[in-house]
């Protein structure tokens, strides 16, 4: 008869070591999937961030073409109109990086290689500033930028 009386209390001890079990076990599986969840909506708005910042940069790179177009058909038609006034005008060309228009005349009086050297030098720390001007003056030519 002992062993009868011990027996329901041992069996509502393991009872309830089990069902705490069950529970700690939901809780702890509950968080893993808040934690979970909160990544992946971090990791989400980072795509989504993302992917705004390179449709921005297509934008902006769209925006750049478009504008270094448009300038291009201004230098074409400031070329068309200075070959209209004058009839030395040998070319143009756009420069994307001082965003200017230059217009290639030939010079009514060409210098000498000695007087363009002299003018525009070649050597030294500053020949890189002087080398197109050189080698048009040499080719008896000038630019004007617009």
């Amino acid at each position: 008869m002992n062993n009868n009386k011990l027996i329901w209390p041992i069996a509502v001890v393991i009872s309830s070591l089990i069902l705490g079990g069950s529970l700690l076990f939901i809780q702890i599986n509950k968080q893993n999937s808040i934690e979970k969840q909160k990544q992946l909506d971090v990791e989400q708005e980072e795509a989504k961030l993302i992917q705004e910042k390179e449709a921005d940069e297509a934008e902006a790179e769209q925006s750049q073409k478009e504008y270094v177009a448009n300038r291009k058909n201004d230098c074409l038609d400031i070329y068309k109109t200075e070959d209209e006034k004058w009839n030395n005008i040998q070319g143009w060309r756009y420069d994307e990086t001082d965003d200017r228009c230059y217009i290639r005349y030939k010079n009514p009086k060409p210098k000498s290689d000695a007087e363009c050297d002299e003018d525009y030098p070649v050597d030294g720390d500053l020949r890189f500033l002087f080398l197109r001007d050189n080698m048009l003056c040499k080719d008896g030519e000038f630019e004007n930028s617009f």
